[in-house]
């Protein structure tokens, strides 16, 4: 399988999993996430399982993403494969990434914090929860814009 074969394998792979993404942000977006809601999670079984899954999916979708798809078309376009913050550079400068390189950086430490490390400080909780539930949709739509770049660049 060559490189472009590779990379549109992946990007319909990744659709999948924003599709996963969208259905936990749809009703997650709709909370007010404050110390008091990070609290309750302990009463509420159900709900402690769908921000997990959330949680889980938007890993998921930011791993995937920074770590297969961005590498495949970087190598596709003809661009030098990095770091993460250089691939990230890269998409910055091609229009690609809706916040600066270092702020993707970030999010990769947020996403750290809520996959890896178990609820502890319900402050922190709340503000890496509503970070992330910010950034969802520019994170989404990078997707989009990389797709198009692809295209209109490997025509």
């Amino acid at each position: 399988m060559n490189i472009r074969e590779r990379l549109e394998l992946s990007l319909r792979h990744c659709e999948k999993i924003r599709q996963e993404l969208l259905f936990s942000y749809g009703w997650i977006s709709a909370e007010l996430i404050d110390e008091q809601w990070v609290r309750n999670l302990e009463l509420d079984e159900m709900k402690k399982e769908r921000v997990s899954a959330f949680c889980a999916r938007f890993g998921k979708f930011q791993d995937y993403f920074s770590d297969k798809v961005l590498r495949l078309w970087l190598e596709a376009v003809g661009e030098h494969v990095g770091t993460a913050l250089e691939n990230f550079s890269v998409a910055e400068r091609a229009g690609i990434l809706g916040v600066p390189s270092e702020q993707m950086v970030e999010i990769r430490s947020i996403r750290n914090r809520l996959t890896h490390e178990y609820l502890e400080d319900t402050q922190e909780f709340s503000e890496d929860m509503n970070a992330v539930i910010r950034i969802t949709p520019m994170l989404l739509e990078t997707l989009d814009k990389l797709e198009s770049h692809y295209h209109a660049v490997m025509r």
